[in-house]
């Protein structure tokens, strides 16, 4: 084979569909493509360096890992095979042992091929590479077009902000992780902010639901209905959504609705939705103190994003040396949650919304917070498996939501000091922690406390549910 076909294969295999797709186009491209240029400038060496030496069985492998690189890249493997909802992942291990096995599968099935095909092979696979490369392209569904982002135009500037914030996984006072040392504190700093802001405050209340789509079903529908067809909801084919509303019975009572949403559940789809903020992680945001917000954290996150193996094992190891973190849900939600909560501020103040509503997934694993509720990038790692004892979990999910209500207490200082006028609110979350799902203490208890202009500091000891509570209380707002 000529040393243009070997080009061509480099290129087609290399070239980086997922920059087109989530539009970076700023200096981080000309980086990225400085960097890929140096790669085949490399490739092409050592791909003529093989001929003159006529080590043509290194050259079938050398030309089988491209090969194995673009296909990984352009068929997402990690997303559509090996990521940790797939049985497969459950069956071998985990998601970096099956997608290791599957990478040398593949290595030496492409091996073997060009082995026998020789430079028939690597014409085969080049064309069946290019073809895939183009139907990636041509394929809308990952494009970052389909993060739901618009603001429709309104007039009318009199309306005063009820608001909804819903914090995901959150367990709240005397749950299971309030039995330790800084679940306690937990307990004695929210009844202590409740006190000092004149919140009523739920301090034994349960979500009917361990489930988040049932719960948030139940909630906005003014429902403790067990039947899941009646949640009114449906699974959604939009790659960065997994679920949608059929029907939304709070946002029914409203005119002019703000939505920040994460990329679990879709608000978006009610009529009076006027704006909507999907979570973007390709977007600039105001981060926590000493998070990595650099390019190389953007770049390798997008790539991660596409999904494909290699990039997968690129991402893990550069968190790994705290070279990277993630802007993804939910690690990038809960490193700019001070932002959504400034971007929440400034609609109650805009006098536009009537609702805003807000579901965030925080303070939802992974972890995230250190004890001076700064970003701790590598607390994210190791949720998910079997590294982390209970007492491990408990302590982290106690530092994350200790951070979390004291972001809140900044937010309401905020609202107080700046004279933001404004309707009632309500925090709460809609479940608990689930660290130990069996136990209703952890699974179900669960953060509810409201802020409004009339209440004194009001604690409700009585054991209540969440659904129920919520529609009696929100129910207020329409009267």
């Amino acid at each position: 084979m000529s040393i243009l076909a070997y080009s061509f294969l480099l290129i087609i295999c290399f070239f980086p569909t997922w920059l087109i797709k989530f539009r970076i186009h700023e200096q981080e491209t000309i980086i990225l493509l400085t960097f890929l240029l140096f790669i085949f400038c490399l490739s092409i060496l050592i791909i003529m360096l093989l001929i003159k030496l006529k080590k043509q069985f290194f050259l079938n492998c050398f030309c089988s890992l491209v090969i194995l690189f673009g296909l990984d890249n352009h068929l997402s493997l990690h997303r559509e095979l090996t990521n940790s909802t797939t049985q497969l992942a459950l069956k071998f291990g985990g998601i970096y042992y099956l997608s290791l096995l599957l990478l040398i599968t593949i290595f030496f099935i492409i091996l073997i091929i060009n082995y026998f095909l020789k430079d028939n092979g690597i014409k085969i696979f080049s064309i069946f590479t290019l073809t895939i490369l183009v139907l990636s392209l041509i394929n809308n569904n990952k494009s970052i077009d389909n993060i739901h982002d618009f603001e429709k135009e309104i007039t009318s500037k009199d309306n005063k902000s009820t608001v909804v914030l819903l914090m995901d996984e959150m367990s709240g006072i005397g749950s299971f992780e309030s039995q330790s040392e800084y679940g306690k504190k937990f307990d004695k700093l929210l009844k202590n902010i409740a006190q000092k802001n004149n919140l009523i405050l739920y301090s034994n209340i349960y979500s009917q639901f361990k489930s988040t789509i049932d719960s948030i079903g139940s909630l906005l529908n003014f429902s403790t209905e067990t039947n899941k067809k009646n949640l009114s909801q449906i699974e959604s084919k939009n790659f960065h959504y997994s679920n949608s509303l059929k029907k939304n019975k709070l946002f029914d009572n409203f005119k002019s609705i703000s939505v920040y949403q994460s990329i679990h559940i879709n608000y978006c789809n009610h009529n009076s939705v006027m704006k909507c903020k999907g979570f973007n992680p390709f977007k600039k945001k105001n981060y926590l103190n000493s998070f990595k917000d650099n390019k190389l954290t953007l770049l390798i996150n997008a790539w991660k994003y596409d999904g494909s193996i290699t990039a997968l094992f690129v991402w893990r190891i550069l968190r790994q040396f705290e070279l990277i973190d993630v802007i993804l849900t939910p690690q990038g939600e809960k490193a700019s949650f001070p932002d959504l909560l400034q971007n929440i501020l400034l609609d109650i103040k805009s006098n536009k919304y009537d609702l805003v509503f807000a579901h965030t997934l925080v303070p939802h694993k992974p972890y995230g917070f250190s004890e001076k509720c700064q970003y701790d990038g590598k607390k994210s790692l190791g949720n998910y498996n079997n590294s982390l004892s209970i007492e491990k979990h408990t302590l982290y999910h106690n530092i994350d939501r200790i951070c979390v209500i004291k972001f809140v207490d900044k937010f309401l200082n905020k609202l107080k000091n700046q004279n933001v006028n404004h309707n009632t609110i309500y925090f709460l979350s809609d479940h608990g922690s689930r660290n130990v799902m069996a136990n209703p203490d952890s699974s179900l208890n669960s953060v509810f406390f409201i802020k409004n202009n009339f209440s004194n500091y009001l604690e409700i000891k009585n054991k209540k549910n969440l659904q129920e509570e919520f529609k009696k209380k929100i129910s207020n707002v329409f009267q």
